[in-house]
């Protein structure tokens, strides 16, 4: 059965999911492994693990979802309601639903761990992204923009501007 099949009435009231596991996604340039799509908490929350390459940026954007973003590895730099805040392994950045914000990797490579209430955003990221069939980031298919805001409008994000770093931080855009 797969992930999104499952109902409430047949999920497991526990469950386990081992490293490397989750439904993988491409999702504009992210690898994110959904580790708990929003179907196993009554629509509660999300949780994923996400990979991003450097310079993959969001556009400045509003969820409708408080968000939590906890940095595994590398280092992200966030524009958080009109300031910047950079953030490294072991840091945990919250965004308020409403509040304007975007995100960059700055290293090669940044991993964290994503966790949205309530869950949405697994809906966001497989219908704005595309399974992934290998987790290596230089295999990622390049952004659909236009899929990704069809995804993005359907669940209440709402995009209000270009990724507001400097250029030369912004080698990719996500929305």
């Amino acid at each position: 059965m797969s992930h999104a099949a499952q109902t409430v009435s047949s999920r497991r009231p526990v469950r386990t999911i081992a490293p490397g596991q989750g439904e993988p996604i491409w999702f504009n340039g992210a690898l994110v492994s959904l580790k708990s799509a929003s179907e196993w908490s009554d629509g509660g929350f999300v949780f994923a693990e996400i990979a991003l390459p450097k310079g993959r940026a969001t556009g400045l954007h509003t969820d409708p979802s408080d968000e939590t973003f906890y940095v595994l590895e590398g280092e992200m730099l966030f524009h958080l309601d009109g300031e910047e805040h950079r953030a490294g392994a072991g840091e945990t950045v919250q965004v308020r639903r409403g509040v304007p914000h975007a995100f960059t990797a700055l290293t090669e490579t940044a991993r964290f761990l994503y966790f949205n209430v309530p869950g949405t955003h697994d809906r966001l990221f497989r219908e704005g992204g595309f399974p992934a069939t290998d987790r290596d980031l230089a295999t990622a298919p390049p952004p659909d923009h236009e899929r990704t805001l069809a995804a993005a409008k359907a669940i209440g994000v709402e995009f209000i501007g270009p990724p507001p770093f400097p250029e030369e931080l912004v080698l990719q855009t996500s929305g």
